[in-house]
């Protein structure tokens, strides 16, 4: 395995945790955020710095199918 290819699993795999983990309720988001931005601040490099919050981005994603914007309480129970 190439080294490209290994960045591109290893990238893709943690993209791939971060979504199940916010789909499947697996952490607080607000700890995950702090978590993210710390790494982002102990960042030597601008370009790490700059992934670091590219990545934190996506906590702020809707990754359930909540087109609408309702709660769960309020779109009933054919929706999960």
């Amino acid at each position: 395995m190439s080294i490209p290819a290994m960045i591109v699993f290893h990238f893709d795999s943690a993209l791939e945790l971060m979504t199940d983990g916010m789909e499947h309720e697996l952490f607080d988001k607000d700890e995950m955020c702090a978590l993210i931005e710390g790494c982002a601040q102990q960042s030597e490099y601008a370009t790490h710095e700059y992934m670091w919050r590219a990545f934190k981005r996506t906590l702020s994603q809707d990754v359930g199918g909540n087109v609408i914007g309702f709660s769960p309480e309020l779109r009933g129970p054919d929706v999960h």
